[in-house]
């Protein structure tokens, strides 16, 4: 009887052994959501909670708000404001009035060659649009642009007929390049309409005409109005093509009074003065977008969208074809042409000739500068080790978010997509304010660029990372941890691997955006730390075009090679 009764006693210890994997697994849930947290405080909380409080300090301490005078008593602040509501609207009218028309001619009619036409717009978008304003100062220029000369020659003008300087032609350049922005989901809309409902309006009689204005228009109308606001939150604060054509006929908007304040002696609250409402606008606009996307009932009508026979252009054919291939010579053709071209003279305003001519002169001169190579390394290094960084915080995310059920995970989505909200020149207002000063003292160096394009690229990088986390089921994961494994081994040997294709795609194209990053660089910029694009910047500023054809060239056939890459390997991995 004893030893029966010390049976139980023996098999005791056993439910502890069982419930510790149980414990551990919570343990490291817990640790992987604070350094998430911690992370995403780096970089996006604290420089834009930097902001606020640095435009709420004033010297003399009266007041709260003393510093928010200055915008209704400085007029240079207020005119840039005007001069930045005037861009972002012109360039959402002129956007529309391309997209509109393209998206119709590449989803519904029988139009020539619409799928170039369509991979067009998407390396439009992907192009620098401060390179292509480069490439129209080339083109038409007041003094020396090429066409501006020929037209003058050819009609025996006293006076160039175009002036690129200006309002104007900042509007020109910035439709061409963000039209994408409205066509893309434009496009999207229009594939998804029931065509049946456009069919029952036909045959009660409407013309085409009426059935686009009173069938189409209302359905695809969500998507517009989305695109519209991303085109202006895109545009109401850019930097690039307003300080390439804006600066010599002395047009300033808000990015560059913001640059103006940050040269000697410093204005820092001011410039968080002008940042805040400019935050608080676009945090608006943007919630608005997302509230009308997030309701995208208008795409599929009636259930699974039929298949819609291609409209016949009949006699606007050639029209049509010749509209498509206009926008396409403008925003891609003309003036990164001019700029390759211009890689190859002697001098920009010389005629043209076997005089003017050299292979390798002005790439030469530019390699040969230890600045301009060391700006190269940086942009690499940079847009590589940003890239590398932002992918390591979007697994994390995307893990606490797919494989945990904290209450918390559904403010993840939001907060990862939370830079979207912040402008370039901005957003380098927080850092400045946060990191360039003690006790971080990283003012001109490469580690306040880096912490920059790490936030500029989580959004992208978290949306296709969770995109490829939420196909890949969990079971895997869970054998490779009941077989002894740690997190990080499943991570390494499991997950990864499976997120190759989503990774590969999302490493590629913020490698294409941070090479040529310029909003963030030049706010940033003190001269010990330049990128590709602060080079290109200053050589446009001493009028050297030559080495701005260059270097452009040079910057262009890395990120051609990486955008045609990347859409090659989402292709393959649909």
């Amino acid at each position: 009887m004893t030893a029966v009764a010390d049976r139980p006693a023996a098999a005791a210890p056993t439910p502890a052994v069982k419930r510790r994997p149980h414990r551990d697994r919570n343990r490291f849930e817990r640790i992987a959501r604070l350094v998430w947290a911690l992370v995403m405080v780096v970089l996006v909380a604290y420089p834009v909670t930097r902001i606020i409080s640095q435009s709420l300090s004033s010297e003399d301490g009266t007041s709260l708000f003393a510093n928010y005078s200055i915008l209704f008593e400085d007029d240079r602040i207020a005119v840039a404001i005007l001069h930045s509501l005037w861009i972002a609207v012109g360039t959402m009218i002129g956007a529309l009035s391309i997209a509109l028309p393209m998206s119709w001619l590449l989803v519904r009619s029988d139009l020539p060659g619409r799928r170039v036409f369509r991979s067009v717009a998407v390396l439009t978008f992907a192009a620098p649009s401060f390179i292509a304003a480069l490439g129209w100062v080339l083109l038409l220029g007041p003094r020396n642009g090429l066409l501006n000369t020929g037209i003058q020659n050819l009609f025996g003008l006293e006076e160039p007929p175009f002036n690129i300087f200006g309002p104007w032609g900042i509007i020109f350049v910035l439709s061409l390049f963000l039209y994408p922005l409205i066509l893309m989901p434009v496009s999207a809309a229009l594939e998804g309409i029931d065509p049946s409902l456009e069919h029952a309006a036909s045959t009660l009689g409407a013309s085409r005409f009426k059935v686009l204005r009173t069938v189409t228009f209302p359905i695809v109308l969500p998507a517009v109005v989305a695109g519209s606001i991303l085109t202006f939150v895109t545009s109401v604060v850019v930097f690039g093509p307003v300080a390439v054509l804006g600066g010599p006929a002395g047009f300033d908007t808000v990015p560059t009074v913001l640059l103006q304040m940050l040269k000697f002696p410093p204005r820092i609250e001011l410039a968080a003065v002008i940042a805040v409402p400019i935050i608080v606008m676009l945090a608006g606009l943007l919630f608005i977008q997302h509230k009308i996307l997030g309701s995208r009932k208008f795409v599929v009508i009636g259930g699974k969208p039929g298949q819609q026979a291609p409209t016949r252009l009949g006699v606007w054919k050639l029209p049509a074809f010749g509209f498509a291939t206009l926008v396409l010579l403008l925003s891609l053709v003309l003036p990164f042409g001019i700029l390759v071209l211009t890689s190859f003279r002697r001098a920009v305003g010389r005629p043209m000739g076997m005089d003017n001519f050299t292979w390798t002169e002005n790439y030469v001169r530019v390699f040969s500068q230890p600045g301009i190579v060391a700006a190269f390394v940086n942009s690499i290094v940079l847009a590589l080790a940003a890239t590398l960084a932002a992918m390591v915080v979007a697994i994390l995310a995307s893990w606490l978010k797919q494989r945990t059920t904290s209450k918390t995970n559904a403010g993840i989505p939001a907060a990862m997509a939370s830079p979207l909200a912040f402008p370039g020149a901005i957003f380098a207002i927080g850092i400045i304010i946060a990191y360039a000063g003690r006790p971080f003292a990283l003012g001109g160096t490469l580690a306040i660029l880096a912490i920059a394009y790490i936030a500029h690229a989580l959004p992208l990088t978290f949306s296709y990372v969770d995109a490829g986390m939420g196909q890949i089921g969990a079971e895997m994961e869970e054998a490779s941890r009941s077989l002894g494994a740690g997190w990080f081994r499943t991570c390494w040997r499991v997950t990864i691997p499976l997120l190759k294709p989503s990774l590969l795609a999302a490493g590629l194209l913020n490698v294409v955006i941070l090479l040529r990053e310029l909003e963030m660089s030049v706010f940033l910029f003190t001269g010990s730390n330049p990128t590709i694009a602060t080079v290109l910047y200053g050589l446009a500023n001493d009028s050297l075009y030559q080495q701005v054809g260059a270097v452009a060239v040079v910057v262009l056939a890395i990120n051609l090679v990486i955008a045609l890459t990347a859409v090659k390997l989402m292709n393959t991995n649909k």
